[in-house]
């Protein structure tokens, strides 16, 4: 899992240089900052924010998505990046239902959908993401394509059911489980959703260009906001495997990973 980055300053520049004007939490780093009205409901707060491109980016041009249960009642296998899947042979998933997370995309690029939290990944796998043929969400959908799909961002933890947001956990991970039960799915299997490091190794791939994420930071920041979409999914009969016997998340039944592929 990609490590948030910390509060972001958000500047302007004036006469006499750049003038602070704004901090805004992250994660998450959200210019859809939800806040609840005299009605009860969440209203949205709306900042703009500027793209690597140089554009000028606006939460009122965004036109949310209402996700489709496409799988209803069928399992998706969610896959990871913990190091425990180093070696996997990812054409074992080839003919099922996949998400796949952030940078993935380079490894199974014939997946069905793709997600991302952090609007980062978008910067640095472009390519990748642009030449994507499955269906795309992010709760950042900074000055991305159009086939790029924009869901809510309403809040850390729980189970978003209104099928235009997610919660997200403070990880792609977490808020992939959302997606996925938006999708229809009565069985979720969970591959590299280790939540530590493996030694020096982080991921099942090389990593990502920033500094690896802290086994102490998914102990504080992640590992118990788990427990808090699994209950909701319990209650609502949808069955979570992790398929890594050692991963730090309890909060599932674990399965061997081999036993796991033959779910779907």
């Amino acid at each position: 899992m990609i490590r948030h980055r910390g509060n972001n300053v958000k500047r302007v520049m004036s006469k006499g240089g750049n003038r602070k004007i704004q901090k805004i939490e992250h994660p998450p780093k959200s210019t859809n900052v939800n806040l609840p009205n005299s009605n009860g409901h969440r209203s949205s707060v709306i900042t703009s924010k500027r793209g690597s491109n140089g554009k000028t980016f606006s939460w009122s041009n965004v036109k949310f998505t209402n996700v489709k249960p496409i799988w209803k009642g069928e399992t998706v296998f969610i896959i990871g990046g913990g190091p425990s899947l180093r070696g996997f042979d990812f054409e074992q998933l080839r003919d099922k239902n996949t998400i796949i997370i952030n940078k993935a995309v380079q490894t199974c690029p014939w997946a069905d959908v793709l997600y991302w939290t952090d609007s980062r990944v978008y910067d640095w796998y472009k390519n990748d993401i642009n030449n994507f043929k499955g269906h795309k969400y992010t709760v950042k959908p900074y000055n991305v394509p159009s086939d790029v799909k924009a869901l809510k961002n309403t809040g850390v933890s729980g189970l978003e059911e209104e099928p235009n947001g997610v919660r997200h956990g403070n990880n792609s991970g977490y808020a992939a489980i959302n997606l996925a039960y938006h999708l229809g799915v009565s069985r979720i299997v969970l591959l590299g959703y280790d939540m530590g490091n493996l030694g020096a190794q982080s991921h099942y791939h090389e990593g990502y260009p920033v500094k690896m994420t802290q086994d102490r930071t998914y102990e504080s920041k992640m590992l118990h906001l788990f427990d808090k979409i699994a209950k909701p999914l319990k209650e609502k009969d949808i069955q979570v495997i992790n398929a890594n016997p050692k991963s730090r998340i309890n909060c599932f039944p674990k399965l061997v990973l081999e036993k796991a592929l033959r779910l779907g």
